[in-house]
């Protein structure tokens, strides 16, 4: 049988497109490589965020106090002149939804302290929120790679947070002057980073709780996320959820003390009733919001966890996601609500790596944690007997360890390699529908949400 010879077509995109995923590949395989990697993926992931979510108010008007525009509301102006008012005695502006909304501003004092601080070095109100965007951003990174020890997984959830709505919240709003958000979302993020640092973790959980209190729920799922950690030993897992539950119990014992000292107004709850019931008929874009791609990886972890006998881990997910959703039905401004969601994307990706019973021969998950807390004692008793005996100083070494390396070597968990597809495909769904989503909130009028649509501004 003679084969024919097909000659390579040597002109117009034929010969790009067979080497498309290796360049790719090639692309993604450099950002991760070397020790400098998280700040290579940051990068990336902010070019991602402003080419194909948002512009920063900061790009559009400047860096000065002065430049924001439109100004800030009348609650907002109030809180950048003095942190602790009292802003439901405010009887501007006349629509009582922007009244409503601006009495909810008194107990958010970190996000007022952070607005009064940009007013007085005259920077622009939005930078605050922008800082917390790259932290989410941040978190994406650190929180991936820490719950899978993947490089490649990290930098898909950073892109994943690239494309959510979240982002848009810290960043620009759609330019509409909301401030606050990002800077709880970036406390959020940020208590996220700092699970293994628990002084740290339990001060940036209050804080968040102080900047917003939608925050809690954020809170939760961290916990959650916890609950999940493959690499982490069971009494940390604990631990870490009673670290949350006390910086909330503490937060609401001192909004208390702080409403009494500074004779504040009850909380304002005039949004619910019948906006309740105009609210819920959007629950398909509350859901969608939420998280977006990122619905691939929650039900995939639903799907993966029922399948591999853990019944338990599938119902908490299904719980949580239900919980996120219903908890943006209670305002009218329903995106916004949705930004603080994202904490259960990473409780996702905990779950799909935890190892399943049937992955573990002769022994159950129960019984390797049992033997976990006994390594970890017995570790413990040969620290106290090394410190008795008395022993020879080792001979100093010239080798320098990595300190990435040694992270790497530190974190096991369940083999990821899996999970880069539907990573990838969750991180591409987001940044894609993003736009759709700006231009349907648009209809289809230009709009510089995007950097296509700033230089189309700038340009005109």
């Amino acid at each position: 049988m003679v084969k024919l010879a097909i000659p390579p077509c040597t002109r117009g995109f034929y010969p790009l497109v067979p080497d498309l995923p290796a360049m790719i590949m090639r692309f993604l395989s450099y950002i991760i490589d070397g020790r400098y990697w998280v700040i290579k993926t940051w990068v990336l992931s902010l070019i991602a965020a402003l080419s194909l979510s948002c512009v920063p108010a900061v790009f559009r008007d400047g860096l000065q106090w002065e430049d924001l525009n439109p100004p800030l509301p009348p609650a907002y102006e109030l809180k950048s002149d003095h942190p602790l008012a009292d802003t439901a005695q405010l009887m501007i502006p006349i629509d009582e939804g922007s009244r409503s909304h601006g009495a909810k501003l008194t107990p958010r004092v970190f996000s007022a302290a952070c607005l009064f601080l940009a007013k007085k070095i005259n920077l622009h109100p939005y930078l605050p929120a922008s800082l917390g965007g790259c932290l989410l951003l941040l978190a994406g990174i650190i929180a991936g790679y820490r719950i899978t020890g993947d490089r490649m997984v990290g930098l898909g959830a950073s892109l994943i947070l690239a494309g959510l709505y979240s982002t848009n919240a810290c960043f620009s709003m759609n330019f509409e002057p909301k401030p606050f958000d990002g800077v709880a979302i970036g406390l959020v993020a940020l208590t996220l980073i700092l699970i293994d640092r628990p002084i740290l973790f339990t001060g940036s959980a209050f804080l968040a709780c102080f900047t917003d209190e939608r925050a809690i729920m954020s809170l939760g799922l961290i916990g959650l996320t916890a609950i999940f950690l493959p690499n982490m030993e069971p009494k940390k897992r604990q631990n870490r959820c009673w670290m949350l539950m006390a910086a909330v119990l503490i937060y609401v014992i001192a909004r208390r003390v702080l409403g009494m000292f500074c004779q504040w107004s009850s909380a304002d709850l005039s949004m619910l009733g019948d906006n309740l019931l105009i609210s819920t008929s959007y629950w398909q874009l509350a859901s969608w919001s939420c998280f977006e791609g990122a619905w691939v990886l929650i039900v995939l972890a639903i799907w993966t966890s029922w399948k591999n006998h853990s019944p338990i881990i599938s119902l908490l997910l299904v719980a949580a996601a239900i919980g996120s959703i219903a908890s943006c039905l209670l305002v009218l401004d329903i995106s916004r609500a949705s930004c603080f969601a994202f904490p259960l994307i990473f409780a996702a990706m905990a779950a799909l790596t935890r190892p399943s019973e049937s992955e573990i021969p002769g022994a159950s998950i129960r019984q390797l944690e049992a033997d976990s807390r006994t390594s970890a004692k017995n570790s413990k008793s040969d620290n106290r007997q090394g410190k008795a005996r008395k022993r020879a100083k080792p001979v100093a070494t010239s080798q320098k360890t990595d300190p990435i390396t040694d992270l790497d070597s530190k974190l096991a968990a369940r083999p990821t390699n899996s999970l880069h597809g539907p990573v990838f495909l969750a991180a591409f769904v987001s940044l894609i529908s993003t736009n759709w989503e700006i231009i349907t909130a648009t209809v289809m009028t230009p709009c510089p949400s995007t950097l296509i649509w700033f230089i189309q501004y700038v340009s005109n």
